[in-house]
């Protein structure tokens, strides 16, 4: 029987594979502390991080096999230090493809026809017969305007399609050209040209060194007063300031936002604006996609266990080390 870990309080119901072992994981909605988490990384034969795992986390997790990020993002878990000390992480990628490709769609139609500010005014209004004016309320037409998608992996490349089925021009700019399998007809573009090139623009790649503040107050410059931004990735991938001030002043039509730079905090400013859609860090909020995430989660674990290598290592030079 072997110690495994759960870091955070996530439902149980898709670790039934993990029955057998003998698992730790805090009360439902809750997460072990840091001095929790360096006190007891020792004692156990893998890790499922729903969380940070620095680099002095990584050294206290001496027994380790397997750190296995709970979910497709690992931006919070130091590949660097796991790989100088021969601990294989892995993630589940594939798991929340379709639920956050949907959520960005949701906050493209939800900006670009203003159904947030307009639910607002409809609940806040003494009276709603103006917000029924012929010509009030009027909102962006999709069909033939041109997406830009940032990161044309597994999402980026489901909101293409989707972008493409509502009749809309679709670039991408990506570290390499995607086959046609993934990105369709879609043109690889510099960043700068597709932010100048796009009327919506989709981040959909992954938070790393090069990646932080890829839209800064130079790249928010570019692109077009009447262009929107959706991001439901990393909300590091964004300079949050110099968001704010284009939104406020005009400079961007507005935003739909679910990640965000200081969260679990956001800014009052960006709350109070009418052109935001925000939700709070929810891409795999859908049961069925949490069930998945932890079956995954599990299948890894139990690979790492039994020396199998297993799906979606992240530094898969040392696993022969390891194992």
């Amino acid at each position: 029987m072997a110690n495994i870990l759960i870091t955070h309080g996530v439902p149980m119901e898709g670790f039934a594979r993990l029955a057998r072992q003998n698992l730790r994981q805090p009360p439902k909605g809750e997460s072990f502390s840091r001095d929790d988490m360096l006190s007891m990384l020792s004692d156990f034969d893998a890790v499922v991080a729903c969380g940070a795992m620095d680099r002095t986390m990584m050294e206290r997790a001496t027994r380790a096999k397997l750190v296995v990020s709970y979910g497709a993002g690992y931006d919070s878990i130091d590949v660097a230090a796991a790989t100088a000390l021969g601990i294989p992480v892995a993630h589940v990628p594939d798991t929340v493809t379709e639920s956050t490709a949907e959520l960005a769609m949701a906050h493209l139609l939800a900006v670009t026809r203003r159904v947030g500010e307009l639910d607002r005014r409809l609940r806040e209004a003494d009276s709603t017969r103006d917000l029924f004016t012929m010509g009030q309320s009027m909102g962006v037409l999709l069909d033939g305007m041109t997406l830009g998608v940032v990161g044309m992996g597994r999402i980026g490349a489901r909101v293409a399609e989707f972008g493409r089925f509502l009749g809309m021009r679709v670039v991408y700019h990506s570290r390499g050209i995607k086959p046609f399998s993934v990105a369709g007809n879609a043109r690889r573009l510099p960043l700068a040209e597709l932010l100048r090139q796009s009327d919506v623009v989709s981040l959909h790649c992954p938070l790393t060194p090069d990646t932080y503040h890829i839209l800064g107050r130079e790249q928010l410059a570019l692109m077009r007063p009447t262009a929107f931004l959706i991001n439901t990735s990393r909300g590091k991938l964004t300079d949050e300031p110099a968001l704010i001030e284009a939104l406020e002043t005009g400079r961007l039509a507005g935003a739909g936002l679910d990640v965000f730079e200081t969260e679990p905090e956001v800014s009052a400013r960006l709350r109070k604006l009418p052109n935001v859609t925000l939700t709070p860090h929810i891409g795999s909020n859908i049961p069925g996609v949490r069930r998945r995430m932890a079956e995954e989660c599990a299948q890894r674990v139990l690979d790492a266990l039994a020396g199998t290598r297993p799906a979606n290592l992240l530094n898969p030079k040392v696993w022969p080390r390891r194992a």
